[in-house]
């Protein structure tokens, strides 16, 4: 416990630090700018002058009249809202070194049109730097530094500067600060690391979307994926020379799009319409209102109407401000029953919260603080980085509720098999008992009577005794029959010995009556095979077949009788040392060859049999298991 607030620090100090490195490390700014042997850094607080008419020009904003009119900013985050006045600026920079020196004049933002500069040297003549902003696109003093950077050179004492700044279109904010060359190395390189950053979290999510799409083919990674590129021209144009596509678009329109393509998104991704679905309405309409603006405003800049531009573009400000804050509404209510919610929740909110600071900046609200713009581009990394990890965990939520649905679906389907078994198997049994008690008992009290009767009568009536003795045979082979019928149906957890055993059971009590020696070769614990009614019956009758085709045709007196299993198939042979026969004159006819062939043929097995006159018979059986 004592340690607690140790621990507590140490996690605090890593955000501190971030949280300090998203405000601008310069250090103070004051009306007069000094330049010391150990400068290197500070923001420039200029006066102001607007010019809402266009009127003035470098001469007339350096006459005294003129200049006593400009008034001191407040900030040096300087924020003009969507004003199409030209604005003057004036700031004076005073150079205590006895030499020149070399500063960079660094303009964070690209969001303005023109800004032009003029110094005033302490000898009194005047030095005019070319012009920088979005109307020079192509300008090369714009490059991976988020905003315009211009060389001034100080003279010993005092220069003064003017400046000029106009904006026809949307918003216009700037902040204006003095580097030394070292320090404006530094912060550019920062700048370059930051961008590299979010470019790659960007191109990755572009990638990861575009594969999720093929793989899952849902059209919201589309939405999503599009929502990625708008979001990476919008900032490639603030932070990048090098990529410049579209650049009237992704300066005049990009907001609209962007506010279109995440709508798209975001509705699909929450299922608004299962939230609220008049919401959902009015969303769809903004939503198409916005894609139609795109297009609008894209034509008004073509045509320079910047007056209704203004108007449009404050408006659209607005609204985008009241959507998002309902967006955020949204899904904070439906945190607790919503897992999509919250997972746009933890994406959007940090996002959210910097889109709200960076549009009241636009509308003139909140001064154009520099940790506004690095907080949008850190909620863009952060919010791709939540997607691309609730989209992995999402899919593999899904695949697993897919599995187990699988897994149940697999079990009623295996549930319903064996109901369906079991209804079979009970008919199956019903039948078998109605054999043994009807059929069965009706053929043995026929066997019985013919009997009874051939004792009686046979001396009395001689012509009646063959007909008795065959009722009595035929009586007996049905009994037989039947036997072997119900045996085939009854369930059995372990058919193959259980075939064995009947198998021996059979051998023993026919080939014993016929006083013939034999062998078995019948193992007792064969492999457990599952083998259907009809693989079970045939191979049981291919026995018996050859058994009794050797004891009335063979005149063996010897038989070898073998059945063994392995993983791939049962083999039954039956042998004898009898008179054999010519198997290719018997042909399949005759000695119920043609009954086994059949049989065989049914379950898919393989039936050879191998005899020569003199030569006794082999029958050679082969049924595929699994």
């Amino acid at each position: 416990m004592n340690g607690s607030p140790t621990r507590h620090k140490n996690r605090l100090l890593p955000a501190v630090l971030w949280l300090l490195s998203l405000l601008p490390s310069l250090a103070f700014s004051q009306e007069e700018t000094v330049v010391r042997p150990d400068f290197s850094n500070v923001l420039v607080t200029p006066k102001l002058l607007r010019d809402s008419a266009h009127v003035y020009t470098f001469d007339s904003v350096r006459s005294e009249a003129v200049a006593a009119q400009f008034v001191l900013s407040k900030t040096p985050y300087l924020s003009f809202g969507a004003d199409a006045s030209a604005w003057w600026l004036s700031f004076t920079v005073k150079n205590e070194l006895p030499n020149h020196k070399t500063l960079i004049l660094w303009l964070n933002r690209k969001n303005f049109d023109a800004f032009s500069l003029l110094q005033q040297k302490p000898d009194g003549t005047f030095q005019k730097y070319g012009d920088v902003g979005a109307a020079f696109y192509d300008d090369s003093r714009f490059a991976l530094s988020n905003g315009y950077y211009i060389a001034v050179l100080m003279q010993p004492g005092e220069n003064k500067f003017w400046a000029k700044a106009s904006n026809e279109v949307g918003s216009m904010y700037l902040g204006l600060s003095l580097h030394s060359p070292d320090h404006f190395a530094l912060k550019s390189r920062q700048n370059v690391l930051l961008f590299g950053l979010f470019l790659g979290v960007m191109l990755v999510s572009i990638l990861f979307a575009l594969q999720l799409y093929i793989m899952y083919r849902d059209p919201m990674y589309l939405f999503y994926l599009a929502y990625v590129a708008v979001v990476l021209l919008r900032e490639a144009y603030n932070h990048s020379a090098v990529i410049n596509l579209f650049p009237v678009m992704q300066r005049h329109g990009i907001s609209f799009l962007m506010v279109a393509t995440y709508g798209l998104f975001y509705r699909y991704f929450i299922r608004l319409w299962e939230l609220d679905k008049w919401l959902d309405r009015v969303t769809k309409w903004y939503l198409v209102a916005m894609f139609v603006l795109t297009g609008v405003f894209g034509i008004l800049v073509k045509y320079e109407h910047g007056p209704l531009m203004q108007v449009i573009f404050t408006a659209a400000m607005l609204s985008i401000l009241v959507i998002t804050i309902i967006s955020v509404i949204v899904i904070v209510r439906n945190f607790r029953t919503n897992i999509r919610a919250r997972i746009v929740v933890f994406a959007f909110l940090p996002l959210a919260f910097a889109f709200i600071l960076n549009l009241l900046r636009n509308i003139n609200v909140l001064p154009n603080y520099p940790f506004i713009q690095y907080a949008v581009m850190w909620g863009f990394i952060l919010e791709a980085g939540v997607f691309a990890v609730a989209f992995i965990r999402w899919h593999g939520f899904v695949d697993s509720d897919r599995h187990v649905l699988q897994l149940k679906l697999s079990m009623e389907q295996q549930e319903n098999l064996l109901a369906v078994q079991a209804a079979e198997q009970k008919v199956k049994d019903r039948i078998a008992r109605d054999l043994h008690d009807d059929i069965a008992a009706s053929m043995s009290g026929i066997r019985i009577l013919s009997k009874v009767a051939h004792q009686q009568f046979a001396h009395k009536v001689p012509e009646a005794a063959p007909l008795l003795e065959q009722i009595s045979k035929s009586a007996q082979s049905t009994l037989e029959s039947i036997s072997d019928l119900i045996w085939a149906v009854k369930p059995h957890p372990d058919y193959l010995n259980d075939i064995a055993d009947r198998m021996r059971e059979y051998a023993q009590k026919f080939l014993d009556a016929k006083d013939i020696d034999y062998q078995l070769n019948i193992p007792r614990n064969l492999p457990v095979m599952e083998l259907d009614i009809e693989s079970r019956r045939n191979t049981y009758l291919i026995f018996k077949e050859a058994i009794n085709n050797a004891m009335k045709h063979s005149e063996c007196t010897q038989m070898d009788i073998s059945l063994l299993a392995d993983a791939e198939k049962l083999t039954l042979l039956v042998a004898d040392n009898g008179i054999g026969f010519d198997v290719e004159e018997k042909g399949s006819s005759g000695v119920g060859l043609g009954s086994m062939n059949k049989r065989a043929h049914d379950i898919g097995g393989e039936l050879k049999i191998t005899s020569e006159p003199g030569k006794g018979t082999r029958v050679s059986f082969w049924l595929p298991v699994k």
